[in-house]
């Protein structure tokens, strides 16, 4: 298999523009363990740790992983029993763990990045498999937006290259050149990708989110429940 764009980009500069909607606070509990899929440099984990939980974060790029490492340990957050962090260089779509291993997952923008519609099933069948029965997946996508002129171009002139609607080339913002096809989602695609693999949706809201860009989308928050 190749190598992917996201396992060869600097670790510092892969995209993490998102910050945490307090909904998931709704739903976690002390002693719930949390998987971070696709956690770059660890922001999210960070952030989760430092508030007592014991997260687990899995990226395919292995410098960033490293840099995730390098900063929990300095925020005392690599040895703690409650409020630990700990990193894996590993595949979304082949997790290293076994079944029923957490009881939170979390996925910030993660599906956009991954352009091939069986990979992204493959991703959801793995983060149903690795939940408990019960436990939840936190999903924050990017949304469809036709409304906005610059998106509707994108999408109708890059489909020839991506050959998938809500799809478009991602190009690096000082060069121009391509880095990788992003994918925008619509709600019946994400909601129906969630159903066909286990899940069913316990949360749903649309928001506006800021891409890495600083463009301002729709975008969908998500909180979906392995039955």
């Amino acid at each position: 298999m190749p190598e992917s764009y996201w396992e060869k980009v600097a670790g510092k500069n892969i995209p993490s523009s998102l910050e945490l909607y307090p909904i998931i606070y709704n739903y976690l509990r002390k002693g719930h363990k949390i998987l971070d899929i696709g956690c770059g440099f660890g922001k999210i984990s960070l952030e989760l740790a430092s508030l007592g939980y014991s997260v687990t974060g899995i990226d395919i790029n292995a410098e960033a992983v490293r840099l995730a490492e390098a900063a929990a340990k300095n925020l005392d957050l690599d040895t703690k029993i409650e409020g630990k962090a700990e990193f894996k260089v590993g595949n979304a779509s082949a997790l290293p763990f076994l079944e029923s291993s957490f009881d939170i997952a979390v996925m910030q923008a993660f599906l956009t990045t991954v352009p091939d519609l069986q990979e992204r099933t493959r991703i959801i069948q793995e983060a149903f498999r690795v939940l408990k029965p019960g436990g939840y997946l936190y999903l924050v996508e990017f949304g469809q937006s036709w409304h906005l002129q610059p998106y509707r171009k994108r999408y109708l002139e890059d489909f020839a290259v991506t050959k998938e609607e809500g799809s478009f080339l991602a190009r690096n913002p000082e060069t121009g050149e391509v880095e990788f096809i992003a994918h925008h989602f619509t709600e019946k695609e994400l909601v129906l990708l969630l159903v066909d693999c286990g899940f069913e949706v316990d949360y749903f809201r649309v928001e506006e989110l800021k891409t890495r860009t600083g463009n301002k989308v729709l975008g969908f928050v998500v909180i979906a429940k392995k039955l």
